[in-house]
């Protein structure tokens, strides 16, 4: 983990190719990394693409102006910006054998003059007994596979929630309803945002982040309407009656609804 810290921050410190290709030829390129880190079956040629993804990555985005590219070709790997164009977010994981998994993930701000600004972020679930609480920076980050962005207000400040999710182990997915806010394009993860009764299934509260945890390959949901808006998220229950086994939690069929009241996700009927 050490080694390819220092490559990352290697990488956003001395690379100092422009590349004179198309955005798209370096998306193409990345995509090829991309699946090989996903698919191979070989470890150490997983971290290998990785770190050579990283790289490249990096050349890709020292073009000009490169917050504006979409990289199209890129889909083994999330990739979105927030829907006030106020930063881009790269994130994706690296299966480590073991049955669990690493994050990473990168966040781009825009400049005025059109050159790179892009802060890694480094998964620090490794060395926490438990996830839900803390406030944590850039090198403390809680990981996680970011697909969607909601932006909010609170006291005349745009916050931002992050909808994400986790492989986790062999037995265990995560998902993860972050919150974010950024001082001087520093990110602050977590605080107090969320409102809702006791349940086996939710974190003690108070918690810095809503973390649900459910028997891999059941599909609970954690979404945004944006109709309602509210955050969708799938009402669990046990197949062995064991509400605290989160190994044994699957959807019940039925739907829970967080809605942002007074500054805090607020769980709601509906």
């Amino acid at each position: 983990m050490t080694k390819l810290t220092t490559l990352f921050l290697c990488c956003l410190c001395t690379v100092s190719i422009f590349a004179q290709n198309s955005p798209d030829t370096h998306g193409i390129k990345l995509e090829r990394l991309a699946i090989q880190i996903q698919a191979d079956t070989i470890v150490q040629s997983r971290f290998h693409a990785d770190s050579i993804f990283i790289k490249e990555l990096v050349v890709a985005l020292k073009q000009n102006h490169s917050f504006e590219y979409s990289l199209d070709s890129l889909h083994a790997i999330k990739h979105m910006i927030s829907p006030d164009r106020k930063f881009k977010i790269f994130s994706w994981q690296i299966d480590l054998g073991d049955g669990t998994y690493r994050q990473r993930a990168a966040i781009q701000f825009p400049t005025t003059d059109g050159q790179l600004k892009l802060l890694p972020l480094f998964d620090h679930s490794d060395f926490v007994i438990n996830i839900a609480n803390g406030i944590n920076d850039s090198k403390h980050w809680i990981g996680a596979i970011y697909y969607d962005i909601i932006p909010m207000q609170l006291n005349g400040q745009t916050i931002y929630t992050l909808l994400g999710f986790d492989e986790y182990t062999n037995g265990l997915s995560r998902k993860i309803i972050e919150i974010v806010k950024f001082i001087n394009n520093e990110p602050i993860f977590g605080g107090d945002y969320f409102s809702y009764p006791k349940d086996d299934c939710f974190p003690i509260a108070p918690a810095d982040r809503f973390v649900y945890q459910y028997k891999k390959g059941s599909n609970a949901v954690i979404k945004y309407d944006t109709d309602s808006n509210t955050i969708i998220i799938s009402e669990l229950t046990s197949l062995t009656k064991d509400l605290k086994n989160p190994s044994t939690l699957v959807p019940s069929g039925n739907d829970l609804f967080f809605k942002w009241i007074n500054g805090k996700w607020t769980l709601i009927k509906k």
